[in-house]
């Protein structure tokens, strides 16, 4: 929730000079567009419900949160009142881990040693169009924007010994959970300190729908931010 309240205050603050010049420059010239092709880092959460991993002993650390990247094409069609029309689509895919925690320099470190929790790592894929409706000019606009797409997501989990019997070894196991439907809103904004190449920043909330028949998952929304440039 930190991370929400921070990154909401970001662009709110970054998003109004942006908006502000919707009425001294309203020339088709000057209008947003008339497309863009963006290149961002992203960070994105991670659901943390048992249904997306395979079985592992309680004290298992799970990644939280993930980073990777984010792809982004839209182009502007017309004025709708206030706002330019805009049409695009995402590419977000980001990868998060955790491991057990290292043993203290007083307990054996040997190679046979094996862990009695395994390594965790999350892969998850975001992907879909997107309608925006954005507010500013040429130089520089914020917008609001909402799609509906798929994700992917997969857990691998390294092989562990169970604590109680260190001859019982559970191989390294993979968890794909396939394509589920999403629904995607949020916004962000775009400064074009050149002509051709911006700032930009945007955060969006996925809502991962629940699905799989055999492996089923609860529904789950995930929090993507990013950060980088934009291109035109």
């Amino acid at each position: 929730m930190r991370l929400v309240a921070i990154a909401g205050a970001v662009w709110l603050g970054l998003c109004a000079p942006a908006g502000a010049q919707t009425v001294a420059q309203g020339t088709a010239s000057d209008r947003p567009g008339p497309y863009v092709i963006d290149i961002r880092g992203a960070y994105v959460s991670l659901p943390r419900d048992a249904a997306f991993f395979p079985p592992m002993p309680a004290a298992t650390a799970v990644p939280t949160g993930s980073y990777g990247f984010e792809l982004g094409a839209h182009v502007y069609l017309f004025q709708l009142g206030p706002a330019r029309l805009g049409i695009g689509g995402i590419l977000l895919r980001a990868r998060g881990t955790a491991s057990h925690e290292e043993p203290d320099e007083d307990e054996d470190t040997s190679p046979t040693v094996q862990p009695t929790t395994p390594d965790v790592a999350t892969l998850v894929t975001l992907a879909g169009p997107q309608l925006s409706m954005n507010f500013g000019s040429r130089a520089g606009w914020s917008y609001l924007s909402a799609g509906i797409g798929r994700a992917q997501l997969s857990t691998r989990a390294s092989r562990f010994v169970d604590e109680d019997d260190e001859d019982e070894v559970t191989a390294a196991q993979l968890v794909e959970h396939g394509g589920r439907s999403t629904i995607n809103f949020g916004g962000g904004a775009r400064w074009f300190a050149k002509p051709r190449m911006a700032f930009s920043f945007d955060v969006h909330f996925h809502i991962v729908g629940a699905g799989g028949s055999e492996i089923p998952t609860p529904r789950t929304t995930l929090l993507a931010a990013a950060v980088g440039v934009s291109f035109r």
